[in-house]
């Protein structure tokens, strides 16, 4: 297996398991009597920890280079964790598990987003491409998870689960000697509070985190929505979880290079956007089918690849790693925030009212993105210099 196809790979099978812990893990919580508010645990205490080890996992790739190393451990721990779920009976156990497991799945993101900025420079582009790969992982894991779900025993889901993280670990273990790791930059690191002291990085770390309040304080519960409220079936959800990563996997290839061609502002706010658009509709309509096609439109790529070209434009070689940590730490807050905030609504009036949320928060976002963001200029080679070379 040559050098990219190790990395695409590899980042398929990161992804896959957490798109079984976001589409079914609700559901199967639900069932076991646990509340809105518990439920939302499974995104909060992962993202609380997402928010002081992300940063931490992209200094040590920054230090050590030793991607590799990484991911084969927290690979492993994947697949110990999705092991052990056929053996627990309680919420609790379940909650505390996915909590061990995010210890280690935080380094994802910052390790395999880091790796491919710096060996693309047009980092729209190379974000795509990651994500690309990313949900891959996360469509396939969700569709087999549906089918199996739907017709078989809990715990088949909890065994798919665990395939993708040992195949990861075994994919890494025997991956070529270069293929994901990086060479240490030679520029001079201004380390983590340097790069929080820039007014950018701060503000888009602050835009992050109100984007992903809003979407995710009603779309951790989607799944439970659709089944318990509107009587859709588990496969529905699965389907439905499946049908968002697939069209984001072409949504990816579309807007990362969108991000170099027209400037990351642009793209940040249509996405931002979009969702008000978004919660304005699925507030008044409660058809099974029109929902579900409207929770699968790719909304969420244009601002993760945005935020993160833009974090690539504030950060050099030296602090890639810590840059996209910090990123996405705030994605984590904002994400670990929104869920908590919506169980609380949902538990103290109904899921309906979340929508309303989060459409006020989608709103200020917008606002808020149209005033404060900004981005760095960007240097544009002559085509006819790009042509002889």
């Amino acid at each position: 297996m040559n050098q990219r196809l190790t990395v695409q790979v590899s980042t398929a099978l990161a992804f896959g398991p957490t798109g079984i812990i976001w589409a079914f893990l609700p559901i199967q919580l639900r069932s076991l009597n646990a509340s809105y508010f518990f439920i939302a645990l499974v995104s909060l205490i992962p993202a609380i920890e997402t928010i002081g080890l992300s940063p931490a996992w992209g200094g040590v790739l920054d230090k050590t280079g030793r991607g590799n190393k990484i991911l084969l451990i927290s690979l492993l721990a994947q697949g110990i964790g999705f092991s052990v779920f056929p053996f627990l009976k309680s919420p609790e156990e379940f909650v505390l598990v996915v909590s061990l497991m995010g210890l280690f799945s935080s380094s994802f993101i910052p390790v395999y987003a880091a790796m491919a900025t710096l060996s693309n420079r047009q980092y729209g582009r190379a974000i795509g491409g990651f994500w690309t790969a990313a949900l891959l992982g996360y469509a396939s894991a969700t569709l087999i998870g549906g089918i199996l779900y739907q017709y078989l025993p809990v715990n088949s889901l909890f065994l798919l689960g665990a395939i993708y993280g040992y195949a990861g670990t075994l994919v890494v273990l025997f991956a070529p000697k270069d293929a994901l790791t990086m060479k240490r930059s030679l520029d001079i690191s201004r380390g983590y509070w340097g790069l929080l002291k820039q007014r950018n990085i701060a503000i888009l770390c602050l835009l992050s985190i109100t984007v992903l309040v809003s979407t995710s304080a009603f779309n951790s519960f989607f799944t439970l929505y659709l089944v318990d409220v509107l009587n859709g079936s588990r496969l529905t959800a699965g389907l439905a979880a499946t049908g968002t990563t697939v069209l984001g996997v072409f949504a990816y290839r579309l807007v990362g290079p969108l991000n170099d061609k027209v400037g990351r502002k642009p793209v940040f706010m249509l996405g931002a956007a979009g969702y008000a658009a978004y919660f304005t509709i699925l507030y008044f309509v409660t058809n099974v089918v029109i929902v579900t096609v409207l929770w699968i439109l790719p909304i969420y790529p244009l601002v993760q690849s945005a935020s993160t070209a833009l974090m690539s434009d504030y950060t050099s070689g030296a602090d890639r790693g810590k840059g996209l940590g910090l990123q996405e730490s705030a994605i984590s807050l904002g994400g670990g925030l929104g869920p908590l905030a919506g169980g609380l609504i949902a538990d103290a009036a109904q899921l309906q009212a979340v929508i309303l949320f989060s459409l006020a928060v989608a709103l200020a976002s917008v606002a808020s993105s149209q005033i404060f963001l900004k981005e760095k200029p960007r240097i544009t080679i002559p085509s006819s210099i790009r042509a002889r070379t």
